[in-house]
């Protein structure tokens, strides 16, 4: 997800970009960020861009031409995308409106309501999660992580993906995806032939894992000692 952010501070840059980075990390996203320090000069480099942002921080007070104006600008050369003003003043507030901001954050603001006005992007920030895509019936699909409660081997050299939306089967080899998986911290390997996404673990039952779609992981026993406690401490994380 491209992310455009509009400032002439320097110190106020660097706090959102930091704000952005811990976000993301936290959320599990990925954020392409793009600093320019005139709005003039994130305009023109808007009209020559072939990948346009997704989501636009834009500081309202700065010279020449202002934030405000540089959104009627870009409303103007048909940007669609989420525009979230940061301004040490609330003169501009009702302005806002007309170019349809998602949020307006007033200098100096705190991370809390950073998280706040993230919380307003609503249908955008689904693009900045990871997604998975494999061939599927001579069709590729792609799913979110998020979507994807676990992987198990199939007959035949084949991969079965279960997923929030159902089931699709196609050819790989489990230890190949359980590397592609390697540095997501909610999927986790149980022996050979699953790989899990604990956030979508309904409960432990003995030695089993149970899904939340009802699926029965069963766990080797050479393996359970270290497995279920990771297991257990995943269900019992508070939520974020």
């Amino acid at each position: 997800m491209l992310i455009y952010l509009c400032d002439d501070s320097e110190i106020d840059t660097l706090r959102l970009e930091h704000y952005l980075n811990i976000y993301a990390e936290q959320m599990n996203m990925y954020f392409q960020l793009a600093s320019f320090s005139s709005s003039q000069e994130m305009v023109t480099a808007f009209k020559q861009a072939d990948n346009k942002p997704e989501l636009i921080f834009l500081d309202i007070f700065m010279p020449e031409l202002n934030g405000m104006e540089a959104a009627r600008k870009l409303r103007n050369l048909q940007y669609n995308g989420g525009i979230i003003f940061t301004t040490s003043s609330k003169e501009h507030a009702m302005d806002s409106y007309e170019v349809n901001a998602l949020y307006y954050l007033q200098k100096p603001y705190s991370r809390s309501h950073f998280e706040n006005a993230m919380s307003r992007c609503g249908p955008l920030l689904k693009k900045a999660k990871p997604h998975f895509t494999f061939a599927c019936r001579k069709k590729i699909v792609t799913l979110p992580y998020e979507d994807i409660i676990f992987f198990e081997t199939g007959k035949s050299h084949t991969i079965i993906l279960h997923s929030i939306s159902g089931n699709f089967s196609f050819s790989g080899a489990l230890t190949q995806i359980a590397d592609f998986f390697s540095r997501t911290d909610c999927f986790l390997p149980v022996g050979r032939s699953f790989l899990i996404n604990l956030d979508y673990v309904s409960k432990k039952s003995g030695s089993d894992i149970i899904m939340s779609d009802g699926s029965i992981v069963q766990v080797p026993l050479r393996k359970r000692g270290k497995i279920l406690p990771i297991v257990e401490s995943w269900i019992m994380k508070p939520p974020l």
